[in-house]
This record gives C-alpha cells, sequence and structure tokens, in this order.
C-alpha cells in the first residue's frame, strides 16, 4: 500500500521546514544542519529546499526571526497580565534564564554573528524600549528619579544575567534561584533607595 504526500501550502511548508530545521539544531547540533539533512527530515527533494530558502543560513536567519519573535510575543502578553512590579521583575528574570540556556535555539542562533545580525538591530532596539519601561516603572513604584531608576534597573539587570549564567554553567532548581535573583534584586532596591 503506498502513501500520498500531502500537499502543504507554501506558508505550512515554510513552518515544516523551519519546524524540522530547529529538531536537526536541536537534536544533532548547529554543525550538522545542511540542506541536505533538512531535505531529509522533512521527506522533501533537495531542489523542494531551495525553492523555500537560498541558503543554510537564510534558513537559520528565518527560524531565528521566528523564534524571537514568538518569545517576544509570550514576554509581551505576560507582562500585560504583571500584577505588580515584583511580578513584572520576576518575568524578565525568568526570561532571562530561557535566554540564556544552552538548550534554547534562540541562544545557539544567536551565538552565530552571521545569523544574528538578521535581528541585531530590532533587539537592541526591544532591549531599549523594555529597559525604559523598567526604569520608568521603576521610578514610578518607588519614588526614585529618573537617574537612580536607571543606576538600579543596571545592577539589577547584570543580577538577573549573573544568576542565569551561574544556572547554565552549573545547574540547579531553576524556580528556587530565579526567586533567589529575584529577592536579591529587590534587596540592592531597598538598600539603593535614598532615606
Amino acid at each position: 500500500m503506498t502513501t500520498t504526500r500531502k500537499r502543504l501550502s507554501p506558508h505550512d511548508r515554510r513552518m515544516q521546514l523551519l519546524d524540522c530545521t530547529r529538531t536537526i539544531v536541536m537534536d544533532q547540533g548547529l554543525s550538522s544542519f545542511t540542506m541536505e539533512a533538512l531535505a531529509r527530515k522533512a521527506g522533501v527533494s533537495n531542489p523542494l529546499i531551495y525553492k523555500y530558502f537560498d541558503t543554510r543560513r537564510a534558513v537559520l536567519q528565518e527560524l531565528l526571526v521566528r523564534e524571537t519573535t514568538r518569545f517576544n510575543r509570550e514576554m509581551e502578553a505576560e507582562a500585560a497580565e504583571a500584577k505588580d512590579y515584583e511580578a513584572l521583575v520576576t518575568l524578565v528574570v525568568a526570561a532571562n534564564f530561557e535566554q540564556f540556556s544552552s538548550n534554547n535555539i534562540i541562544n545557539i542562533l544567536r551565538d552565530q554573528p552571521d545569523i544574528y545580525a538578521v535581528i541585531a538591530a530590532k533587539e537592541s532596539k526591544q532591549r531599549k524600549v523594555m529597559g525604559q519601561f523598567l526604569v520608568k516603572t521603576l521610578a514610578h513604584e518607588f519614588t526614585v528619579d529618573h537617574k537612580q531608576a536607571e543606576q538600579i534597573i543596571l545592577l539589577a539587570s547584570g543580577a538577573s544575567q549573573a544568576a542565569a549564567a551561574q544556572y547554565n554553567r552549573f545547574g540547579g532548581h531553576k524556580t528556587t534561584m530565579v526567586n533567589q535573583a529575584v529577592r536579591f534584586i529587590f534587596g540592592g532596591i531597598e538598600a539603593l533607595l535614598p532615606r
């Protein structure tokens, strides 16, 4: 009995190819990803792959764009639901733990300058907007001036990233480490507030 392959719409085929790319990179490593490996994994011919993507880099760049867009949408939705400033800080710290994880597709692709170049400017702008939002919210929440709020956010960001790097390097219980980083950040905020 022969099975008939289902025709996919161009969008669905593109998403299938990106999903297969993600699987190859996560399971076998970035160096194992080739256009031929993608064709095998997707169960399609090599020429079909080139109908959608001109180069290996183009596939990986589009995957990075897709994954960061998804991640950012999830963050925005969760931030909109945050009930207070502590919940917002916890969300940002947890996001750092996700982003700095060695088994995160975004982090794997971001480490490749030629792939990261496709989102570098946009990501820089988004970080700036998020930083300004956190500064403004902190200044309002704790009644500090803008300059003090900027300093506090800079120090808090460093603490969050250092905790995420520690977790990535040595492991541990993620939720506990996120909560400890948040407590550390809020302890720092209290220590830096004018008396």
